[in-house]
């Protein structure tokens, strides 16, 4: 399995022929690079081609998205590729942007370094610099070993010979584990067209994932373009996790292009913007359901449970779309088999997961996937299965451990209560296992092979009757003090008392100022005057 899997998204039209040259470019930068799984996705073309079979025979991924009918939309089509990856880590990039092979090495030894692939909370997001048009030109005619230190310099040394302008964060080009792209729900599909769907998901994904020591000033304030200077707004919250691939020396590049608004694509920015605005505002109740990968679209599991309700999100990833209901609704007395099966044939159920504790058993429904689920001995374990008796036997578990497992077992074992470890010691009784002889062979079955795991009600293991969807470890949010270099630009500000800014606030002028830096003639007036 490749260690990144890599998501364009693209859509041709006659106004913007460039772009079937730069999927052309790209087909040929990407050959050597081998530990990377490279998708194009096609969203709404209104010029037919055949780069499907371009990116086909080069032994790239092509993925259309039949659903996008008149429109173009960027977030459509990373969700779309995100649930085809095969990797576990996964990046975006838009077609107009490159990155060295330099850089993307850069990449694959960060995610191994962050540990990317199982940690959920760990991800990595790119600056972009924006090229003038002179610059694009004569980049073209430079040997492409130079470009990344051609433009560094220029950047760096602030001549902007080549520089049309800097964003410290591209926003779009993250790189993430795909579990936690998948769970928080991708990009907002409400976005259509050109901007913002990016932002929207960034601001997830940092409250998900990420904890800063200091957060910016007025954090709805929007300075309207990246040619700022204070620790204001979401943008400089943005920026921070930017400045720290700055300082790995990976940076990004956008090549020039005309802005035609092909098929009403810069026709909903100013909506875009608005929807952006009114997220950012409900940040701390702003969700979206998660999506699936592409063997569970199409497919919806009913979860039956009685006295209490369970929330299984993280699973409907793997297994489809999830619809909670009592047991109780199909009772009358007993069970009402017909009521039951009126339902799941109504709602096109494909799987049922059935509550261990309830009584009932789902012998009648023999044309479905009949899962039950009860917690596992294991503190924060869930138990999902089909056959309980069978996961027992002792053939299942018994098994020579290596040094190295049972170390883990052990140092495992130490993590536990008192109570913790006397529940194992019951159930293994009752299982008429030998518990001086087996215990270190059964727990390192129950942990490994059979049990599912959450922390702070997140899952970050999910086994579903033995078969493994999610191997991750257990971590809080990503931490950044105040010491970490992604700050350095705003040093002197956090260090001196910003009085001007406590007034602002304690008067409410801060809520007029952001309110005001949303407004559409705000943005008029910046691109006029600054």
């Amino acid at each position: 399995m490749t260690l990144l899997s890599v998501i364009i998204p693209f859509g041709l039209s006659k106004e913007r022929l460039y772009i079937q040259d730069r999927i052309f470019e790209k087909i040929e930068d990407f050959k050597n690079l081998k530990e990377i799984e490279f998708i194009f996705v096609e969203g709404y073309s209104s010029l037919e081609n055949n780069l499907k079979e371009q990116i086909i025979q080069n032994n790239y991924i092509y993925l259309k998205d039949d659903t996008q009918i008149n429109f173009f939309s960027q977030g459509k089509c990373r969700n779309l590729g995100a649930s085809f990856a095969s990797s576990s880590v996964i990046m975006f990039l838009d077609v107009d942007c490159y990155l060295s092979k330099e850089s993307f090495l850069k990449i694959l030894n960060l995610i191994k370094i962050k540990n990317i692939s199982l940690n959920l909370n760990a991800l990595l997001v790119l600056p972009v610099v924006y090229l003038t048009q002179e610059a694009s030109n004569f980049l073209k005619k430079q040997d492409q070993s130079l470009w990344d230190s051609l433009i560094q310099n220029d950047l760096i040394s602030g001549k902007n010979t080549y520089v049309k302008f800097f964003a410290p964060s591209s926003t779009s080009s993250i790189v993430i584990n795909k579990h936690t792209f998948l769970k928080l729900g991708g990009n907002d599909e409400r976005f259509i067209g050109h901007s913002y769907e990016d932002f929207d998901l960034f601001a997830r994904v940092l409250k998900s994932c990420i904890e800063f020591e200091k957060m910016p000033f007025n954090l709805n304030y929007d300075s309207r373009n990246w040619n700022f200077y204070n620790f204001e707004g979401f943008r400089s919250w943005f920026s921070l996790l930017g400045y720290e691939a700055c300082f790995y020396g990976i940076y990004m590049y956008h090549f020039w292009h005309i802005e035609p608004n092909q098929n009403g694509y810069m026709d909903r920015r100013h909506r875009n913007h608005k929807l952006f605005y009114k997220n950012l505002k409900n940040m701390q109740t702003h969700s979206l359901k998660p999506l699936q990968v592409f063997q569970a679209k199409n497919e919806k599991v009913l979860i039956l449970f009685k006295d209490k309700n369970y929330d299984f999100k993280d699973i409907g990833i793997y297994i489809g779309e999830i619809i909670y209901k009592n047991i109780n609704d199909f009772i009358d007395k007993e069970l009402k088999y017909e009521l039951l099966l009126d339902f799941l044939q109504q709602e096109k159920i494909t799987k049922v997961f059935l509550d261990a504790n309830i009584e009932y058993k789902m012998t009648n429904i023999k044309h479905l996937d009949v899962f039950y689920f009860q917690k596992g001995i294991l503190p924060d374990s869930w138990y999902f299965y089909k056959d309980l008796q069978k996961h027992y036997e002792k053939r299942e578990w018994d098994r020579k451990l290596s040094n190295e497992e049972k170390l883990q077992i052990y140092n495992y074992l130490l993590t536990l209560s008192h109570n913790d470890k006397k529940n194992i010691e019951q159930t293994i009784e009752k299982l008429n296992i030998d518990m001086e002889k087996d215990l270190l062979n059964f727990v390192f079955y129950l942990k490994n092979k059979l049990y599912s795991f959450t922390y702070r009600n997140d899952f970050f293991q999910i086994i579903l009757d033995k078969e493994r969807y999610l191997i991750a470890e257990k971590n809080d949010k990503s931490f950044y003090c105040l010491h970490s270099f992604i700050y350095k630009p705003y040093l002197f500000e956090l260090k001196n008392i910003r009085l001007f800014s406590f007034v602002y606030k304690i008067l409410g002028l801060s809520y007029l100022k952001a309110k005001i830096s949303q407004a559409k003639f705000y943005r008029l007036m910046k691109r006029l005057f600054f």
